[in-house]
């Protein structure tokens, strides 16, 4: 189960007694494991130990909405794909929130908020400040699903021209005057003054941005990364600022293995470089979650389609994805 207040607990347990189910929290692993024999639907996270017990389980309404954790576990695994259980994620909820830390992102480096904090710290009037206006400016967004088309929506209201790469691109809005599918993400790097990462951590997003990409942008634009710390090569990365390839970067997520950044990393000291502690998505409201998983649990009784079903064949992790072109 996922962890909920008393408030989300009593919501849950009144709407699945007036239909007539029965409804238990699980606080340990091992009681996971017991009640699993004989559920029909799992709210939480699942392991193939639970999956193994579980007699006749149909749904699963995972908690996130990216299958890869920030500890960098991933959801789905080989049996769970394989199965007959219904697999539904939290897409859309995050949405409003995390383009808002983007626009926060975008915006200080758009009027050089990073050279004037300093001087404020150091108390200097200083004026001499590398500014923009961002209307013209040409925004790349990279996964366009909710939090993409949300973050494309503010780069619109800004003036922005608004390009996006994404595999299965749906309800594009009109204001996206050009999208590619991942095997042209180049021509969305080299036209882009700002490159926003809304991946989750699937297939063929794992160091997606590498050298290769960096080199593709221009040394005037800005690197964002609001999705999973798995889609850039760190070191690259890194290299790339130091070599002054691109003009900074703005991240909110890190590789498993470097989150939190050690405090001896040189991305904390470079001043292109505006680093926050995996905190995008803080400030969405806690009753989201339950919203969906109640809007779905309506939709089970009446055997609805389910909102957010996630295709777990194509989300296996060494399936086909984000690839660069070889030439």
């Amino acid at each position: 189960m996922a962890r909920l207040s008393e408030t989300s607990k009593n919501r849950l347990r009144q709407r699945v007694e007036e239909a007539g189910g029965l409804l238990v929290f699980t606080d340990n692993y091992e009681e996971a494991v017991r009640e699993i024999v004989d559920t029909d639907i799992l709210f939480g996270f699942i392991t193939p130990e639970i999956l193994e017990k579980a007699r006749q389980l149909k749904w699963i309404q995972a908690p996130m909405s990216s299958m890869g954790t920030p500890r960098g576990e991933y959801y789905i695994f080989p049996t769970l794909q394989e199965s007959d259980v219904v697999l539904t994620n939290m897409s859309g909820i995050y949405s409003d929130v995390i383009s808002t830390h983007v626009f926060a992102f975008i915006t200080s480096f758009a009027r050089d908020f990073p050279t004037l904090f300093r001087n404020q710290h150091d108390q200097v009037w200083g004026r001499n400040t590398r500014t923009m206006n961002l209307r013209g400016t040409t925004l790349g967004v990279v996964g366009l699903g909710g939090i993409g088309k949300a973050v494309a929506r503010l780069g619109d209201a800004f003036g922005m021209h608004v390009v996006a790469v994404d595999p299965h691109p749906r309800d594009v809005p009109q204001f996206v005057q050009q999208i590619w599918p991942p095997e042209q993400l180049t021509q969305l790097l080299r036209v882009s003054d700002f490159v926003v990462l809304c991946l989750p951590a699937a297939p063929g997003t794992e160091n997606l941005i590498d050298a290769e990409a960096l080199a593709a942008m221009k040394p005037t634009a800005y690197l964002i990364n609001i999705g999973r710390g798995i889609t850039v090569d760190l070191d690259a990365l890194t290299q790339a600022l130091q070599d002054q390839a691109i003009a900074g970067v703005g991240l909110d997520v890190f590789p498993p293995a470097l989150e939190p950044l050690p405090s001896d990393h040189p991305l904390w000291t470079m001043n292109n470089v505006i680093i926050t502690p995996h905190c995008a998505g803080s400030a969405t409201p806690s009753d989201r979650r339950i919203n969906v998983f109640l809007d779905n649990f309506g939709r089970y009784l009446r055997g609805e389609p389910l909102l957010n079903r996630v295709d777990k064949m194509s989300m296996i992790r060494d399936g086909a994805g984000y690839d660069l072109p070889t030439n």
